[in-house]
């Protein structure tokens, strides 16, 4: 028995700790491990959801577009274009340009809104309308007579603007737009 005591005092004394503080090593790599894992994915998810805000700013504003060019559309004679309100401009280089951040039109009634309602959006859409001119008509018909002849098409650029779920993702449109009065 004397043999065993010895052994078991032995081994005893070797012991220093190592698998504890191995232990504890692999805890604190684990935890830091952890912890970047949880902040990457924090990250991840507020990326997709700011691309869900762009994506929500950008189909509001195509809506507002379509709703502006579904105005021009049921016009039956052209728009007083000259009044420079309601969402109906005349482009001029001696006044200040309706984009200038000065004339803040996207917040006032110098813009005309979305004419239905859209969920999920900090701030209704609105659109503008511009007076880019007439294109004259050429040409003409061979079997009617000059006076029948009609006046051309009014080219109108139409600009839109949209904002996702805050008002800090914004989306901005344009389309071309042309037709006969």
């Amino acid at each position: 028995m004397g043999n065993v005591d010895q052994h078991y005092i032995l081994t005893r004394h070797h012991q220093r700790g190592v698998a504890l503080i191995m232990a504890l090593v692999f805890l604190v790599l684990l935890t830091l491990l952890g912890i970047t894992a949880m902040n990457t994915t924090n990250l991840e998810e507020k990326m997709a959801g700011n691309a869900k805000d762009r994506n929500l700013a950008f189909q509001a504003a195509e809506t507002s577009l379509l709703d502006g060019e579904n105005w021009i559309a049921a016009q039956t004679n052209k728009p007083n274009f000259a009044v420079n309100t309601g969402g109906l401009y005349v482009p001029s280089t001696t006044t200040t340009p309706w984009w200038d951040d000065s004339n803040n039109i996207w917040t006032a009634t110098a813009s005309a809104p979305y004419s239905g309602t859209l969920a999920k959006v900090n701030t209704q859409p609105r659109y503008i309308i511009e007076d880019l001119g007439e294109i004259p008509e050429v040409g003409g018909s061979k079997v009617l007579p000059g006076a029948y002849k009609g006046k051309g098409n009014t080219i109108a650029r139409i600009t839109a603007r949209g904002t996702g779920g805050t008002d800090a993702a914004q989306a901005e449109v344009q389309s071309t737009y042309s037709r006969p009065y």
